[in-house]
């Protein structure tokens, strides 16, 4: 695959370090400008700033855009891959800015990433089959453009929303998400290896924001850094042709979204906090994250570190069950 080494090694840090750069320019910006959100499982109920996310769109298109100028001239078909990420994504990045700041409805949220989807449907126009475990390839024709990808870039950019509230919950998971995706897509070929490199990318930058937004939280990621992480990740599944691999990566979101239905998506993923700094809920849980608290006495970053665990299972599935064809 001709594609250059120290262009990619160029584009991980460069991603790498506007994350980092940015995130510090908007911690401080929050704090003067008053967006801030209360850290709710912490004793102190600090203020936080809220618009991180703004730090890893910076840092991810800065990477993406340095892989971009450093190879698409190597090889046909990078471009592609790495613009109809971006424009997806960005504009997913946008709804969640305006979500942000305006609180827009829940219908505008559900839909817009339709829209979103465009770039991506124009990119993957010729390919419309997907292999399932255990039935082989299946051609879906022309419901591959109006309702299967369209309903991917939505679901997987919504689900990060529901699975948050923890630091450095979202992140992580978005992080261990991408580096699986890095190994499926730089193990193929074709338009799959150019997904996989802008995965590692995408790694470098949510490795960068963690600094700020792992426990204790400088930061938070914000609706334009959950839907962002969301959108990049279903973007990437379904630029590089990984359809099962993004279906074993949000199982977990699968439970948080049908713990979340029972509470008509009123549920938190909070926990209530005790003097010692250890969460608990005793009501009916209505997040993967109450789960956890019920069977154990864990304090915040242990939950966290579970719920990634729980998510490391789950990538190593989807790296298989994308990897190895399993019919019957």
């Amino acid at each position: 695959m001709l594609v250059s080494l120290l262009g990619i090694l160029l584009s991980v840090i460069v991603g790498f370090v506007v994350t980092l750069i940015s995130t510090k320019w908007v911690i401080g910006l929050c704090k003067k400008r008053g967006f801030t959100g209360k850290d709710i499982n912490k004793l102190t109920k600090d203020d936080v700033p809220v618009l991180g996310g703004i730090g890893i769109v910076a840092g991810f298109v800065a990477g993406a855009f340095t892989f971009l100028l450093t190879s698409y001239n190597l090889s046909p078909g990078i471009e592609n891959v790495v613009v109809s990420i971006l424009l997806s994504s960005l504009i997913i990045g946008f709804l969640g800015l305006l979500d942000d700041i305006f609180n827009i409805s829940q219908a505008t949220r559900a839909f817009l990433p339709i829209f979103a989807s465009i770039p991506l449907i124009l990119y993957s126009v010729g390919h419309t089959i997907i292999s399932i475990p255990f039935l082989g390839k299946v051609n879906f024709g022309i419901l591959f453009y109006i309702i299967i990808l369209p309903a991917t870039l939505t679901i997987t950019a919504n689900a990060f929303n529901m699975l948050e509230g923890l630091n450095g919950l979202g992140a992580g998971m978005g992080l261990i998400m991408a580096l699986a995706l890095a190994y499926i897509g730089l193990k193929s070929g074709g338009t799959s290896f150019y997904a996989g490199i802008v995965s590692i990318i995408l790694a470098s930058v949510l490795f960068g924001f963690l600094i700020f937004n792992f426990y204790p939280a400088k930061t938070f990621p914000g609706n334009i850094g959950t839907y962002f992480i969301g959108s990049v990740i279903g973007s990437i599944g379904i630029s590089g042709y990984m359809y099962t691999a993004l279906f074993f990566l949000y199982l977990p979101y699968v439970i948080e979204f049908v713990l979340k239905a029972k509470t008509r998506f009123k549920g938190v993923s909070f926990g209530k906090i005790d003097d010692q700094g250890y969460l608990h809920w005793d009501s009916k849980p209505n997040s993967l994250t109450h789960i956890v608290m019920r069977i154990g006495k864990f304090k915040e970053y242990h939950i966290v570190l579970i719920i990634w665990g729980i998510e490391i299972l789950f990538a190593i599935l989807a790296v298989v069950f994308q990897t190895v064809t399993i019919t019957i």
